[in-house]
């Protein structure tokens, strides 16, 4: 199976997830670097929740043909490269533990907001499943 139409998601959620870690860390050092935190965050929130979207929607559109879960959204393919699982399912966790980390070493309600943020990797994933999965198909 070629996945190269849907590589872009992986080095997306990778650069992600390096940005916000990045922000997060000098946030905790330069507490005037806190809004750009918060901007960063909520920027890949959006961006999470438009390609989750995207990915339901999509998901809508075949299973009119074929039989698609929610799991089918967030559990890869079981043929899918060892490498891709790592780097989206990576981003996930790196993304979630990071920001909660974030938010329990510092006293500003600002990196709260870092919560959100895992829904980027999120909806990456969401897309990749729903982009590279193989579905039953439907009897007619």
């Amino acid at each position: 199976m070629g996945h190269a139409k849907s590589n872009y998601l992986v080095k997306l959620s990778l650069i992600g997830t390096a940005l916000f870690l990045i922000t997060g860390i000098i946030a905790t050092i330069q507490s005037a670097f806190e809004t750009v935190y918060v901007i960063v965050s909520l920027t890949m929130f959006s961006i999470g929740v438009l390609l989750g979207m995207r990915a339901f929607a999509q998901s809508i559109s075949k299973s009119r043909y074929e039989i698609i879960t929610t799991v089918d959204l967030i559990k890869l393919p079981q043929n899918t490269p060892q490498k891709i699982k790592l780097a989206l399912y990576g981003s996930l966790a790196i993304q979630a533990i990071g920001s909660i980390v974030l938010a329990s070493i510092q006293s500003s309600t600002n990196f709260a907001f870092g919560v959100l943020a895992s829904l980027f990797a999120l909806g990456s994933l969401n897309m990749w499943a729903i982009m590279n999965g193989r579905f039953k198909k439907r009897s007619n």
